[in-house]
């Protein structure tokens, strides 16, 4: 039996990207497994943070929750937010990522831009203003957002938010992440 459960750890450990997270010699960080991203000098790690978003499924009723484990990291009033999202449940996976890739931190990622306003009234943006907040650091008026995002098989995503200070950039709005990671069934009768 103890064997049995040292080898459920290991494989948990393995897959879920255990280990030690941040190299201070070359600055990176591991967001999960081989995903990572360098910490930029000055940013120092606030806490983490778990945040629940409703996604958007064709089926209505049961759905899988999806949970984005978030480390926050700041310098002054920009933010760094490493993320990872993990589809619950065997019936659902996350559909391939589109738009052009981009090769950064030795690795393949999606990179978009878009603006963030932390008046915005979504409640997944929210929850990350208000755990910035509570934290006793300050917000800017505004935020632009270099996202860069990883599908990893298809039920894991890994995202790393880089929320820079600025009000007038004239990117797209933030989407809520049901619209960025959409989910579709696994229809197991149909195979």
């Amino acid at each position: 039996m103890t064997g049995k459960l040292v080898l459920l750890v290991v494989t948990v450990c393995m897959l879920a990207g255990c280990g030690p997270r941040f190299n201070p010699e070359t600055r990176m960080y591991k967001v999960y497994g081989v995903s990572e991203f360098k910490l930029p000098e000055g940013y120092e790690r606030v806490g983490g943070m778990s945040v629940n978003v409703e996604p958007r499924t064709w089926e209505s009723g049961a759905f899988p929750y999806q949970t984005f484990s978030t480390t926050v990291f700041a310098k002054g009033d920009a933010y760094i937010l490493s993320q990872t999202m993990q589809v619950s449940g065997n019936r659902y996976f996350v559909r391939p990522l589109i738009g052009s890739t981009s090769a950064k931190w030795g690795t393949g990622w999606r990179k978009n831009v878009y603006q963030l306003d932390p008046s915005n009234t979504s409640l997944e943006y929210q929850r990350y203003f208000e755990y910035i907040k509570g934290t006793g650091n300050p917000l800017a008026s505004g935020y632009k957002v270099d996202v860069y995002d990883r599908l990893i098989g298809r039920r894991v995503i890994t995202r790393v938010m880089f929320l820079r200070p600025d009000t007038v950039s004239g990117n797209p709005p933030m989407p809520l992440a049901k619209d960025l990671y959409i989910l579709d069934r696994d229809d197991f009768r149909a195979r």
